[in-house]
């Protein structure tokens, strides 16, 4: 049977592929509403620099923890804001089983278009498929697909960290797509169930594969929410995913949604969670940015 070998998540987030000094170049609108915040007044562009610094550090500590691991198969847990599922059908679970797909990381910020920057990725569409038939045998009925619509590929959760993670592309992969951002998304407690499921399936699929599961997004954005982190964090360093089941699903709305990503590798895992690094990267004074996470889980 295939072995499921460790579980990552990380933030992926535009101000990741931009150093402090372009954080300019990113819409603010909504930061225009807000009123000012005193204490991030104060937080000068050496302050940005050196959150952004260990940031780059954490990515390189996780790149550094997969590639010991030598998996044969990354199942990576991401959302999609329109760019392969749109309005004709939004599932809130999608397992991508074609033979490749291609992802870019271009940002429309630096006006890259979506067909450069792009790296070609098998995907092991025998362990999709696998995934896909067990899930729909244990109270999930996932939709599927078998090629892309998006001018980049893959959408930009699964992009981004195939490029911190997978510079090489060395290893298969499994795209799995959670409605994360568009409701009605899975409650967490469906979040919880679905990544319990997964990491069942993975066991039982036929083969000796060494699978790792990375969880794609997050944490608390546009408006930062320090204390929602901190809760969320916590309940992950104590496997306390009923505490995570429990979360109101109203805390999970636009760009915080992506922490169900989090919820789904973290019932997959299944133990106690570490955290490399956590910052919250304001753009601006009013609160607004990204608060940036990275975590692993040590599987028995």
């Amino acid at each position: 049977m295939a072995n499921l070998v460790g579980c990552f998540a990380m933030s992926h987030a535009p101000q990741l592929m931009l150093d402090p000094d372009q954080w300019k170049l990113l819409r603010m609108r909504e930061a225009e509403k807000l009123p000012n915040k005193p204490e991030l007044e104060k937080e000068t562009g050496e302050v940005k620099w050196a959150k952004w610094r260990r940031c780059m550090d954490a990515i390189g500590d996780l790149r550094q923890k997969v590639a010991a691991l030598r998996p044969d198969v990354l199942v990576l847990v991401g959302d999609d804001q329109h760019e392969n599922i749109l309005d004709d059908n939004t599932p809130p679970f999608t397992i991508f089983i074609g033979d490749e797909a291609e992802a870019s990381t271009s940002l429309g910020y630096l006006n890259q278009a979506k067909s450069d920057n792009r790296t070609r990725y098998d995907i092991d569409s025998e362990l999709a498929k696998g995934l896909l038939a067990d899930l729909m045998d244990n109270g999930f009925d996932p939709a599927y697909s078998r090629t892309t619509r998006y001018d980049g590929g893959l959408g930009h959760a699964f992009a981004r960290v195939l490029k911190f993670l997978l510079p090489n592309s060395s290893c298969r992969v499994v795209p799995v797509m959670v409605n994360t951002y568009f409701p009605p998304a899975p409650s967490p407690k469906r979040c919880v169930q679905f990544g319990r499921a997964l990491a069942a399936a993975i066991r039982r699929h036929r083969g000796n594969q060494r699978i790792a599961i990375v969880g794609s997004g997050g944490l608390s954005h546009t408006r930062i929410d320090e204390k929602l982190d901190a809760e969320f964090l916590d309940a992950l360093k104590r496997n306390d995913v009923e505490s995570m089941a429990a979360m109101p699903a109203s805390l999970f709305v636009e760009g915080t949604s992506e922490i169900l990503n989090w919820i789904v590798t973290a019932a997959a895992a299944n133990q106690k969670g570490s955290v490399i690094e956590y910052q919250p990267l304001y753009r601006a004074p009013t609160g607004v940015g990204c608060a940036m996470g990275f975590a692993y889980w040590d599987l028995p």
